[in-house]
């Protein structure tokens, strides 16, 4: 009678280190799901801060159309030196490259029409930095919402990881020689 309930002991025993280890096992998948769980809690709220701050963004940009309104006024009142025809363009022209190729300073040939601005803006308490936000905030906005690409080099990159769709592949060519075209103009130009 001893030995049955020294083995009935050992059976429980047995039994109770099968419950522990199979406890142990569980709760090893319970810590590992768990630490799946605050990896995935953490990287959505990182992609809600990321969606926030794109939700910003977009408001801000919505004074695109503003900047435009203030361009066109200005461009009214600018007086291009020389009285050059084309100085509005060249002077649009000037900031677009500047921010295109991601340049500190605008070309020596560009300082007159820089200067004439910085006099049609004086008037009403704006500077050339005023001016220059402004641009970049209009075409960060354009960014956002077509191309996201922000230097012609960046451009350039992208497009050659775009896969064209059939009925777009036309356009493809067209668009390679395009930024090669700018490329040229730019460097004429400095």
């Amino acid at each position: 009678m001893r030995g049955d309930n020294f083995n009935n002991n050992c059976d429980g025993c047995i039994t109770s280190k099968t419950n522990v280890e199979g406890l142990d096992t569980n709760f090893g998948r319970i810590f590992a799901i768990m630490e799946d769980q605050n990896k995935i809690i953490g990287d959505t709220h990182k992609l809600m801060e990321n969606v926030i701050d794109s939700l910003k963004s977009k408001e801000i940009y919505c004074f695109r159309d503003w900047i435009n309104k203030f361009f066109n006024q200005v461009e009214q009142r600018y007086d291009a030196p020389n009285d050059d025809l084309r100085g509005w363009k060249k002077l649009i022209g000037a900031f677009d490259q500047k921010t295109s190729l991601g340049k500190v300073d605008f070309r020596n040939k560009d300082k007159e029409y820089i200067s004439s601005l910085k006099s049609t803006l004086d008037k009403v308490q704006m500077s050339i930095d005023d001016f220059e936000k402004l641009y970049k905030m209009k075409e960060e906005s354009n960014s956002e919402f077509h191309d996201q690409a922000k230097t012609l080099a960046e451009a350039e990159s992208r497009l050659k990881m775009i896969q064209f769709p059939d009925q777009m592949k036309e356009y493809e060519e067209s668009l390679k020689k395009l930024f090669e075209a700018l490329k040229i103009w730019y460097s004429e130009s400095e």
